[in-house]
């Protein structure tokens, strides 16, 4: 066989079976993720429950104080986010509130002494007490609403939902971040110096980048695609990731210009 066309056939093998790939994800995730979400579940059975219009909070009796607190502050920010990232949720999203940070990082497979604030996995949003991180009662409000995990997860909650799992993880990082700053103002790693990360580092290299450099420069080009394509087109972007599409191709489908070119182009 003439070796171009062999190259020409191991290519369009190799393209369909990435877009298989990327579909077959898309398409089975969502019950992978249910599998995942009972096992978390059946970890808190013992834990008490409140639930407030969209969420469902699961708590240990020595944080009740604290519910209130957390359900309200998730319901505040329910509509920007939602409508940011165009999704609703059908069903109450459970967010669950942990006094022990070792049973959190047991629940989550986490290396013992790992300090995770919030985290998302399977349609769960789990997050410290704020009595784990907070020192300051006075502020505790304050601070739990402008420096807590609520927004940060429940964004990347709605990507999840939204692109079934289909998304590298510096862009569902630079879209939690991007919704930070639209609700609460908090801009990530600002006046922070580094050589900004390709687009290649990103998407391959990501937890072995300089962490904070890494969200900053996640967050920059997310915001940047923000500002100059709309957060409409970040919608679409999830839309279309959810439907098997790899996050290039549905950048160019959504803006006509390539993932890479955008990126090198945010100094």
């Amino acid at each position: 066989m003439n070796k171009k066309i062999l190259v020409s056939i191991i290519g369009i093998i190799f393209v369909f079976s990435v877009l298989f790939f990327n579909s077959v994800n898309a398409t089975f995730y969502p019950y992978v993720k249910d599998v995942g979400k009972a096992k978390l579940v059946r970890s808190v059975k013992d834990f008490k429950t409140a639930e407030s219009e969209h969420f469902i909070l699961k708590y240990t009796p020595q944080d009740e104080k604290y519910t209130s607190l957390v359900l309200d502050i998730a319901e505040r920010h329910f509509k920007g986010v939602t409508e940011d990232l165009g999704y609703v949720p059908r069903e109450k999203v459970l967010i669950v509130m942990y006094s022990d940070a070792n049973k959190m990082n047991r629940d989550f497979s986490l290396a013992k002494g790992t300090n995770a604030m919030g985290l998302y996995l399977n349609g769960v949003i789990s997050i410290q007490s704020p009595s784990l991180w907070i020192g300051n009662e006075d502020n505790l409000p304050e601070i739990f609403e402008k420096e807590g995990p609520i927004v940060h997860e429940f964004a990347h909650f709605i990507v999840d939902e939204v692109a079934k799992g289909n998304y590298p993880v510096w862009f569902t990082e630079g879209i939690a971040l991007l919704e930070e700053y639209r609700e609460n103002g908090v801009s990530w790693g600002e006046g922070l110096k580094g050589k900004p990360y390709s687009l290649e580092e990103l998407n391959y290299k990501f937890n072995e980048l300089d962490e904070v450099l890494a969200y900053k420069r996640s967050f920059e080009i997310v915001k940047a695609m923000s500002y100059k394509y709309g957060m409409e087109s970040i919608r679409e972007i999830i839309k279309y990731l959810g439907e098997g599409l790899s996050l290039e191709e549905s950048f160019y489908k959504v803006t006509g210009d390539t993932l890479k070119s955008f990126v090198d182009s945010i100094k």
